[in-house]
């Protein structure tokens, strides 16, 4: 069975998503992961030095592309520069639409940050972040476990964590278990083993 997941914000949050899904492949189960960026991340300009595993200093552009090979290096994802301004249909059926791009998904993880959320078809769902030590920060609201709609999951600061790289890194983890969870009917957690990714 083939899942087509659209994760539209391309920074930690979204490609850490993303890495869990390409870990889960398996001989039932496979992805087609479409990763729509603006090109803008917070953290293309930052230095991170508080994040375990990572060396001390990288730079937030070094994590993007240090995440996406380890991705592909698992399962080949669609990295695409772009904007999505509408989504529409429902679980199993969602469409995503921007500027000359549309995509069409069984599942969305809205990774967009805390900056703005323009995009239409979901209704009021911005709120004020209120982890943040920044003005006019946004979250979008959600139930459960990050669902912003059937189908469809916050990561990242724009979940309402606070603005670190581990905690949108854990965001984005829980809204992939979460799809995972989903699509098998039960609690479903990815473990690698030692010999898992022979």
């Amino acid at each position: 069975m083939k899942k087509r997941i659209t994760i539209i914000g391309g920074s930690i949050a979204g490609l850490t998503a993303a890495l869990i899904f390409a870990s889960a492949k398996n001989n039932e189960l496979d992805f087609d992961i479409n990763i729509i960026d603006d090109g803008k991340p917070d953290l293309g300009a930052v230095a991170i030095y508080n994040s375990p595993l990572f060396p001390s200093g990288i730079t937030g552009k070094d994590i993007i592309e240090q995440t996406l090979n380890q991705i592909n290096s698992l399962l080949k994802v669609n990295y695409i520069n772009g904007k999505i301004t509408q989504i529409t249909g429902s679980k199993g059926a969602f469409v995503s639409k921007g500027d000359n791009i549309e995509f069409e998904s069984d599942y969305i993880i809205l990774a967009t940050g805390a900056s703005s959320f323009e995009i239409q078809g979901l209704g009021d769902i911005v709120k004020p972040h209120q982890l943040m030590n920044k003005p006019n920060k946004i979250r979008l609201e959600y139930t459960g476990r990050q669902e912003v709609k059937p189908g469809i999951y916050v990561a990242g600061t724009a979940s309402g964590v606070t603005s670190m790289v581990t905690t949108a890194m854990g965001s984005a983890s829980e809204a992939a278990c979460a799809i995972l969870s989903d699509i098998k009917g039960a609690i479903t957690v990815i473990h690698d083993t030692p010999s898992s990714r022979k």
